[in-house]
């Protein structure tokens, strides 16, 4: 099976307050620009997913539908509960492939540290190295004949696009 993964982090969100709820937290206006220079740059780029799965927090909603209405993307995007900060790397990785077809393209729209223990799970690496910075946008190609099964393309901070 080949497929690409782009994972990316949610855009930045209101301020942590007692009075919302994590669950809860909306993107401000920071974080509107960024998902609309994440649209932008994979518009330019020709970086159009076949299917859009976020995480059901408002701020990663908020993500996705703003980086699908900007980049022209029809697909919907569709809510994944297994991309919760709760739920662990390796139960994501499962629920991930049960879902993936051949020669698709895939946004998974998160958290952190939870997206780059993902991407950790998917390269089989002991040791986090990389850390997903808000609106940042990474790339996996999967080839599961290939000798190298994962590889890391590139990884992209919103400042840079």
């Amino acid at each position: 099976m080949k497929a690409v993964l782009y994972l990316m982090r949610h855009a930045t969100a209101d301020v942590r307050t007692s009075l919302v709820d994590e669950a809860d937290r909306c993107l401000n206006e920071k974080g509107r620009l960024q998902a609309r220079r994440v649209a932008a740059f994979m518009q330019k780029q020709g970086l159009i997913p076949d299917r859009i799965f976020c995480s059901p927090h408002t701020k990663a909603v908020q993500t996705a539908a703003l980086v699908r209405k900007d980049s022209g993307v029809k697909v919907q995007v569709e809510e994944w509960p297994c991309l919760l900060p709760s739920v662990t790397a390796v139960e994501a990785k499962a629920h991930l492939f049960s879902q993936l077809q051949d020669n698709e393209a895939v946004l998974l729209v998160g958290h952190e540290p939870e997206l780059a223990l993902l991407v950790n799970e998917l390269l089989g690496l002991d040791k986090t190295f990389l850390e997903l910075k808000k609106a940042s946008l990474t790339c996996l190609e999967l080839d599961s004949e290939s000798t190298v099964p994962v590889r890391l393309a590139w990884s992209v901070p919103a400042k840079f696009m």
